[in-house]
């Protein structure tokens, strides 16, 4: 994702993007900014799994006359990016030279971030020693700056997951010009979905230019990210069924 921004930006593709960082009062709290640097840009690397309002930087972006941005968001803020372009009354539709090109994030579940906090201080851990998080193989994998690793079962968080995410069903940003996430890839890879021809023009370019190593995803691999897609669109069917017995 990040070399893609880099490419986008250094080739004059994109004006800025819309990404998330870390706050800086607030360790590991997201924060969205309207990135017009590599600087910026890179700031940006690595998974937080809070909401991000996203949307609003968006919007900042446009009004300061910003024509080509790229957007990173969840399936949740693509889906709203996609309704502000084609609605009549959408913010994008009003402002018809405003392109965006809509780059998704793979996305389960996401937490409060007061949640994630209380979880991990009620073991020791503050946010400020967290070098990085991840979610991989049902498992909230937690690295801290000194070298050690502690891993937590997701159910530990289960109270602080956002409530829309027991209704969603998207899983992987259908509506996103590119994919991206860690499943179906092995670790230090990234799954990466292009689902329009714009998106496949640009992806292979950054290939082509070396900025990015990519190669075809295996049958087995392509089945891991479908699997956990299905179970993702009936998830909202299962809790409705639980809810009724």
């Amino acid at each position: 994702m990040t070399s893609l921004l880099l490419y986008a930006l250094d080739e004059g593709l994109i004006d800025c993007a819309v990404v998330t960082v870390h706050s800086e009062e607030e360790p590991w709290k997201p924060v969205p900014i309207v990135a017009k640097t590599r600087e910026e840009i890179l700031k940006s690397s690595g998974s937080i799994y809070s909401h991000s309002m996203t949307l609003e930087a968006l919007m900042s972006a446009v009004k300061q006359g910003m024509n080509s941005v790229a957007f990173v968001g969840t399936s949740c803020n693509i889906d709203a990016v996609t309704k502000m372009q084609k609605s009549s009354y959408g913010f994008l539709h009003l402002f018809m030279r405003a392109k965006v090109l809509k780059l998704g994030l793979f996305c389960m579940d996401t937490f409060a971030y007061e949640g994630i906090k209380a979880v991990l201080e009620s073991y020791g851990i503050t946010l400020d020693n967290v070098d990085a998080m991840k979610i991989r193989k049902g498992k909230f994998e937690v690295a801290l700056k000194d070298g050690k690793e502690h891993i937590f079962e997701l159910s530990e968080f289960d109270e602080y997951r956002s409530s829309s995410c027991r209704f969603c069903t998207d899983l992987t940003a259908e509506n996103s010009d590119i994919s991206f996430g860690g499943v179906g890839s092995p670790r230090g890879y990234t799954t990466v979905l292009a689902r329009s021809a714009i998106g496949y023009e640009i992806f292979n370019e950054a290939i082509d230019n070396g900025y990015i190593e990519a190669r075809q995803l295996t049958d087995d691999e392509l089945e891991k990210v479908l699997n956990l897609a299905k179970m993702k669109k009936v998830q909202m069917y299962d809790l409705h069924r639980r809810q009724k017995t």
